[in-house]
């Protein structure tokens, strides 16, 4: 029996399932106590819309979630006024939507239980995962705590006048910012992490079980199926190092690993149909969601900028991996080849190549973990171990800290200014309930930050979002000359059925808004702060 095999092996006790649940329960606590914090902020006057990383995409996961409360399972962009057919897409959000019109609560209540479930599921999923690779417990909790903790050095970049927010926040691949920011990323995460634990247990078994209707194949054909459907940017370079690790078999056994592929070929063909209809209808299947895509870009941020961010355990990880370079199992060459290919593809010419950051710090913490524990640690005095462990974490915890709480004043800073992403006036909220209540559906006329939340109310925009709004730039220019009077064709050019003033369109006009043609329909019980107009006559 090899060395990996012993450590597969070996169960984890309840002891350190405790230990993992407390850890992550305190880690709820604490990414919870913000939005505590922004929801009392808002007080009486202003409404907290729910999320303060990426408050944008927020508000687009809260309109996904409103067509599933109508009771849609197809997906169309409520964001641009054009109308077209539905696709099988975002299905996750749908499914949250249709959870929230069962339990009769608002759309942000699902969301942040659903966010708060899944990342429990994902700090026992990176648990289990690390615990692959180590028999050690003290190690594993080390790994663990690097995966789920981990942060880069984005703090002293500061100090040196660098700014920029990938060196802070990039949730996509740092778990507790994943948790931090919005439902989706912690169940794809949790959902990778059991892609390639029963991979590496089922592939580094000595025994010749081959998938069956049992409880490790059923677990890993749903996880990639909810994976390609939400979030699959993390299975492509898991896939990868798999792919790897099987060259690497038939280099060293001369025949076809039969037990590995046959493992392998439960994510192939439960994955491929689902991926193959994904890439057609954002490709060809369908011209709105085509249009949405070429928009859809997400760029990696200069290499630099992942250097100082994934800098601690990159330092930690280059010994980990150089003191497993003597006795190497293919499991080493799955490992490896996940984070070498995942980093790859941070650079391949991709339009969502930042994606690909998901999932990565948990290979690089084992080697991390690997590093501190098996290579570090043993060349110095025992005494002063879990010093040197302290000092470890707190040369990247201040950059988490600050991703923490930078969201915390800049939503308070946009509060102070009118609202901004965060917030909307009472007066507003009360706007779009009335438009929710009785013009569901309509396309509505609006400021670009109202029309950000409209959808969650079931209504379309002219614009709303820089991404899922057709041809973004030119209506939100469009939208802008409507209300600051110097273009007003907008309401001939769009199907615009509703048009609001309210104190953001007043602050864009500055007293030379375009006429607004058409039968005052609502204004605000206060005096009229909000007025709505059916736009008639254009």
């Amino acid at each position: 029996m090899n060395d990996f095999s012993l450590m597969v092996s070996r169960e984890i006790d309840h002891a350190e399932w405790r230990w993992v649940f407390v850890c992550s329960i305190a880690l709820l606590v604490l990414i919870t106590i913000p939005f505590v914090w922004a929801y009392g902020v808002g007080g009486s006057e202003a409404r907290f819309m729910g999320v303060l990383v990426n408050p944008i995409d927020g508000a687009s996961y809260q309109a996904k979630m409103r067509l599933g409360v109508e009771g849609s399972w197809l997906f169309y962009l409520p964001y641009t006024p054009e109308l077209h057919d539905g696709v099988f897409l975002f299905t996750f959000y749908l499914a949250m939507g249709h959870l929230a019109r069962i339990l009769s609560l608002p759309v942000i209540t699902v969301f942040h239980a659903v966010r708060l479930v899944g990342a429990v599921l994902m700090f026992f999923a990176i648990y289990r995962f690390v615990s692959d690779w180590t028999s050690s417990v003290e190690q594993r909790r080390l790994a663990w705590s690097l995966a789920v903790l981990g942060a880069g050095l984005g703090w002293l970049a500061i100090v040196f006048g660098i700014s920029s927010p990938d060196l802070l926040a990039i949730p996509e691949a740092f778990p507790l910012q994943a948790a931090y920011a919005n439902a989706h990323f912690p169940w794809a995460i949790a959902a990778g992490m059991l892609v390639a634990h029963v991979l590496v247990v089922k592939c580094a078994a000595e025994d010749d079980a081959v998938p069956a209707l049992d409880i490790e194949t059923v677990g890993l054909a749903a996880a990639t199926v909810f994976l390609v459907t939400t979030s699959p940017f993390m299975l492509l370079p898991i896939g990868l190092g798999f792919g790897a690790m099987l060259a690497w078999l038939i280099w060293r056994r001369r025949e076809l690993p039969r037990r590995e592929l046959a493992w392998g070929s439960v994510v192939l063909v439960f994955g491929l149909p689902f991926a193959a209809y994904s890439l057609w209808i954002m490709t060809r299947g369908n011209p709105a969601i085509n249009a949405w895509m070429e928009q859809n870009v997400t760029p990696s941020p200069p290499v630099w900028d992942y250097l100082i961010a994934f800098g601690p355990l990159l330092a930690l990880g280059v010994p980990g991996i150089w003191a497993s370079r003597r006795k190497v199992e293919a499991v080493d060459v799955f490992l490896l080849g996940w984070l070498v290919s995942g980093a790859l593809l941070l650079y391949a010419p991709l339009s969502l190549q930042r994606r690909f950051t998901m999932g990565l710090i948990v290979p690089l913490a084992v080697y991390a973990g690997r590093g501190l524990w098996r290579v570090i640690l043993p060349k110095i005095a025992e005494r002063r171990r879990g010093l040197v462990i302290a000092l470890t974490f707190a040369v990247f915890m201040p950059t988490l800290v600050i991703a923490l709480v930078a969201p915390m004043f800049g939503s308070l800073n946009m509060k102070a200014k009118g609202g901004g992403h965060y917030y909307l006036a009472q007066a507003e909220v009360e706007a779009a309930q009335w438009l929710e209540r009785n013009a569901r559906g309509a396309v509505v006329l609006a400021s670009p930050e109202l029309s950000m939340y409209l959808p969650a109310y079931g209504l379309r925009v002219v614009y709303g979002h820089p991404m899922e709004t057709i041809r973004a730039e030119e209506r939100k220019q469009a939208v802008a000359a409507f209300y600051e009077g110097t273009d007003c064709t907008v309401v001939q050019d769009e199907p615009v059925q509703y048009v609001v003033v309210g104190p953001r369109e007043r602050k864009l006009a500055q007293g030379s808004m375009c006429p607004v043609r058409g039968e005052e329909v609502y204004h605000s019980p206060d005096g009229g702060e909000v007025v709505i107009y059916a736009a008639l006559g254009y």
